[in-house]
């Protein structure tokens, strides 16, 4: 091909005194391709000394290991014969020896001087000012836009960044575990802090300015918004190299900087209403200290609540002192729930209160011990109980009770403290099962609450009171367990383990207060076992949609499009319209154009969350779905 090349080179005149200077360039694009990791693709770019004109070849572009130096003649074709006219030069000018040996041999023929030299003025020149013409149109300005800003401050604070996801801070601290920076200050909008990434969603720091800041993005997110985004807010969040600015792409790819994996690349910035921008040197450094600072922070530290930590940064040794204001000081059961954090088995301690209060009292009818209970409990604060635990295990409850009316880190140490004073404490185990960090852990601690749970019970309790389980509130710790352990499996792709667990959740519980059935329902139509599924709708009388699309989705795997089917399926769509367009995946404007969030939505969104796999594994079913509708 290069051949061709050099004929057309020969058929350009000479321009006298002209100089080309060339080099590859990085399209500030990328590229996705099915079956590999998106890339920039690489052209080869060459620049007039005199003119100070740049030219390519607009249709030789390919991935960075596929260039070849054959792309410069390409492109000197290209360039000769558009922007320049029809001439060819009479010297060129490259950076790479061997491509400079390369271009000297195929245009030997040819009256062309090729020279090597390191510095290419006028095509460095030419390639800044097209980078930044890009960046005035790429709405995320780079790390060196930030005033003061260096490519060796980016490199400080990228190790810095890579030290702290390494860490994994966040199989400790969610994102309710408000972090007080309480020294160095670096602005009203550097506070408090909190980590991501528990959910496993997404990874980094948020900032708030305040605590009221803080409780707002949980129970006001409109007023939060408002508020903060016009003053600004902070982030650092890890990223794919494509999520972030092309600029910085540049720097991690031309400077080597330090990532901890692909989806590891940090993203500093502050957002407001209308704009972005990108920390100064100042801000940058106080990043890299935090994120050092958390990244060396252990589990004693949490667990005291307050910190101190001696960090290098760019700038020198700073002493950081930090602490977790609701862990020392823990905001009250009604406070919390009055910002949306509220755990429906705290609700459980009043039980239990009435419970001891009941232990050995002789009441002539339900009725008297029903006034009893009232006169007794009327405005008691559940957070101050009465009645103080009688045996070991219930002490270790009345912990795990502290600790659903808690948030964060605080769950964490409630529920240890609760295993050292009784090893049977099943909802303990439960706690530390939710904040695991993997299914793999969290099937091992719930599999360990389990076993506490049989223990605390007792063979013959199991074995004489199963079908009224839930009705005991003394099993719900080990129904709660074993629910979890269930899911966990469902994870780890264990399901003939999961079925099992959740048909004995059903025989233990058959009311099904936890919502098992919801759970099972699916795994029973993936698995191919219909029957057994047919048997648990008909055991159920639900109006909820997971029962009415999955009864109509058996119906279709049955029978497929028959009369009968189709009845089952009008049935389901009159009774909530929205599922069809959730399971289709059409846009969610088209399936509730006004917005709508009643609770049938709700109903749609969580049917669909629970039966997508099952509708798309029917060979045919979801083609039925949209045709019948």
């Amino acid at each position: 091909m290069s051949l061709s090349y050099i004929e057309q080179i020969k058929q350009l005149p000479t321009m006298p005194g002209e100089t080309w200077q060339g080099d590859f360039v990085r399209v500030p694009a990328w590229v996705g391709e099915a079956g590999r990791k998106p890339y920039r693709p690489v052209g080869f770019l060459w620049a007039s000394v005199q003119t100070g004109m740049v030219g390519a070849s607009p249709d030789f572009l390919v991935a960075p290991e596929e260039k070849d130096f054959a792309m410069a003649l390409a492109a000197l074709v290209a360039f000769g014969g558009n922007e320049m006219g029809g001439t060819r030069p009479e010297r060129l000018e490259v950076r790479d020896a061997e491509l400079a040996d390369y271009l000297s041999d195929a245009l030997a023929e040819v009256d062309i001087e090729v020279v090597h030299r390191r510095g290419l003025p006028v095509w460095e020149a030419r390639v800044r000012a097209l980078d930044r013409a890009f960046e005035e149109d790429d709405s995320l300005p780079g790390y060196l836009k930030g005033k003061d800003v260096t490519v060796k401050r980016v490199r400080a604070f990228a190790e810095a960044a890579a030290e702290f996801y390494e860490a994994e801070p966040w199989r400790h601290l969610v994102s309710a575990d408000l972090i007080k920076i309480e020294s160095p200050r670096c602005g009203a909008a550097l506070k408090y802090a909190i980590v991501l990434g528990a959910g496993g969603q997404e990874f980094g720091l948020g900032f708030y300015r305040s605590v009221d800041d803080f409780w707002d993005s949980h129970s006001a997110p409109e007023k939060y918004q408002q508020n903060v985004l016009d003053q600004g807010i902070w982030s650092i969040l890890f990223c794919p190299i494509t999520e972030i600015p092309m600029s910085d792409v540049d720097l991690w790819e031309d400077h080597g900087l330090a990532v901890a994996g692909e989806t590891a690349y940090p993203l500093a910035m502050m957002f407001y209403t209308s704009r972005t921008r990108r920390p100064s040197a100042e801000v940058l450094s106080f990043f890299e200290g935090l994120l050092r600072a958390l990244a060396t922070t252990t589990e004693e530290d949490l667990t005291s609540g307050r910190w101190t930590r001696d960090v290098m940064t760019y700038d020198g040794d700073v002493e950081y002192k930090l602490s977790l204001p609701m862990f020392l000081d823990p905001p009250s059961p009604r406070l919390l729930y009055q910002h949306g954090f509220h755990d429906r088995r705290a609700t459980e301690a009043q039980s239990a209160q009435i419970s001891r209060f009941l232990a050995g009292k002789d009441f002539s009818s339900i009725d008297e011990a029903n006034a009893a209970v009232r006169e007794e409990f009327a405005g008691m604060p559940l957070d101050r109980p009465k009645y103080a635990p009688r045996t070991p295990l219930e002490e270790a409850q009345d912990l795990c009770y502290k600790a659903f009316d808690s948030i964060g880190y605080r769950r964490v140490v409630l529920a240890r403290r609760a295993i050292e004073i009784s090893g049977n404490c099943a909802d303990a185990y439960v706690l530390l099962a939710e904040a695991a960090a993997s299914p793999q852990e969290q099937a091992e601690v719930y599999a360990a609450g389990v076993e506490a749970g049989k223990r605390a019970l007792g063979d013959e309790f199991l074995r004489g009171e199963a079908e009224y389980l839930w009705g005991h509130l003394e099993a719900r710790p080990f129904l709660r367990a074993l629910q979890g352990l269930a899911y966990s499996n469902v994870l780890l792709d264990r399901i003939d383990e999961a079925i099992a667990q959740y048909r004995e959740l059903l025989r233990l519980n058959p009311e099904d207060n936890q919502g098992n059935r919801y759970t099972l329902l699916p795994l029973l139509i993936v698995t191919g076992q219909d029957d057994e599924a047919e048997a648990l709708l008909a055991e159920y009388d639900d109006p909820d949609a997971v029962w009415l699309y999955g009864r109509a989705l058996l119906a279709f795997r049955r029978d497929g499009d028959n009369a009968e089917s189709r009845k089952v399926l009008r049935k389901a769509i009159k009774a909530n319209p929205h599922v069809p367009g959730l399971l289709l995946e059409e846009d969610e404007s088209e399936t509730w154009p006004n917005g709508d969030q009643s609770d049938e939505v709700d109903d749609a969104l969580f049917c669909a969350e629970v039966l997508q796999q099952a509708w798309e594994i029917t060979p045919g079913a979801l083609e039925w779905l949209e045709s019948r509708r």
